[in-house]
């Protein structure tokens, strides 16, 4: 039995940051690239479907600024649920990459991370993990410091 729990779980830890990487800063044309044609296009926002993890985006300035995840209820397919503990968990680390999460609250079932570097918060609810630019101020600085350092490097 930990052998099998093992092998999901790492397969989990391999297989969905392939799949579920629609981040945080990213254009429409990259998430179009990353899961192929929308389920759906509205004005400022699009839906994927891939491997049955739905990718609800919100975009601002033409740049992701909002991710939902979640997929369809096993029971009733009509609801949806929250990934799983270890999908929540790689993608925060997706989104965070070289940064950390700081767990702020939790609430029954509902629980809200912070990630005070990149001006982002991180909220998990019964039906999805949403994830947000909380402080653009703050995540714009973390950005344009990123840049400094790529431009700056081998000085």
């Amino acid at each position: 039995m930990k052998t099998l729990f093992l092998g999901l779980f790492l397969m989990t830890l391999f297989v969905l940051p392939r799949i579920a990487q629609c981040r945080i800063g990213e254009t429409f044309e990259e998430c179009k690239a990353r899961y192929g044609k929308p389920v759906e296009v509205k004005k400022d926002a699009a839906s994927f479907l891939k491997n049955g993890m739905y990718v609800s985006v919100h975009f601002a300035g033409g740049k992701v600024d909002e991710i939902s995840y979640s997929r369809k209820d096993a029971k009733d397919s009509k609801k949806s649920v929250r990934p799983t503990d270890a999908e929540v968990d790689i993608l925060l680390r997706a989104n965070a990459q070289d940064t950390s999460w700081d767990f702020e609250v939790a609430h029954r079932h509902d629980v809200l991370w912070r990630n005070t570097e990149k001006g982002l918060s991180a909220l998990r609810t019964q039906q999805a993990l949403t994830i947000s630019i909380a402080d653009p101020i703050a995540y714009k600085s973390h950005h344009e410091r990123k840049a400094a350092a790529r431009d700056l490097e081998g000085f």
